[in-house]
């Protein structure tokens, strides 16, 4: 029988309360990487205003000042409980669609796992401000990270933090109709209790 290294778990609630000392949350940005709402704008309210002075030096430093759609980029994480912050770029692309949301999500685990980080979280990319369909981000997400995590060498533990409470039941059904489809390398774990400094190690 294979060793479970990886570990995979669905949980509920405000994604930038998440304690990851050895890891980077995952912020659906835009092309120009200014922080807005969703996700972007509790990480402005939680992370203080230096991320923002980040990513304009981030930004400063690309072709025409633009993340490309897809595309994800680093920055420190303020005041945010994490080590690193993963930006990729959704809104401003000319389409939001299966490959763009396909495409953040293989670059947010490889650039995690070339900062030899262990731990990342994710929100549902694409499906707030850009309107991408959350059940097809589910099946996206389910697929690539079934088929990508076992190959990382750093990144071991995936959180998969959905805001409210629809999205969880969504995620949780999900996980229950597809659990066969996951190799049995990963362990997928579901937090009923939700995000708080005592559920995660």
């Amino acid at each position: 029988m294979t060793e479970t290294t990886h570990n995979l778990i669905i949980t509920q609630g405000d994604i930038t309360l998440l304690p990851l000392k050895d890891g980077a949350l995952v912020n659906p940005s835009n092309t120009g990487l200014i922080l807005g709402s969703g996700v972007s704008g509790a990480i402005a309210r939680r992370g203080g205003p230096y991320i923002q002075q980040t990513l304009h030096m981030a930004r400063s430093m690309l072709n025409g000042n633009r993340l490309d759609p897809g595309k994800a980029v680093d920055t420190e994480p303020g005041q945010l409980n994490c080590k690193r912050l993963i930006h990729v770029a959704i809104v401003g692309a000319k389409e939001v669609n299966n490959r763009l949301i396909s495409n953040a999500i293989l670059n947010a685990y490889d650039l995690a796992d070339e900062l030899e980080l262990s731990q990342l979280a994710f929100p549902a990319v694409g499906c707030g401000v850009a309107g991408f369909p959350l059940e097809k981000f589910l099946e996206t997400f389910w697929k690539i990270t079934g088929q990508e995590l076992p190959r990382l060498t750093n990144v071991k533990d995936v959180y998969l933090c959905m805001y409210d409470d629809d999205e969880f039941e969504a995620a949780c059904d999900y996980a229950d109709a597809h659990a066969d489809e996951m190799p049995e390398e990963i362990k997928l774990e579901i937090s009923e209790s939700g995000i708080s400094a005592g559920v995660f190690n």
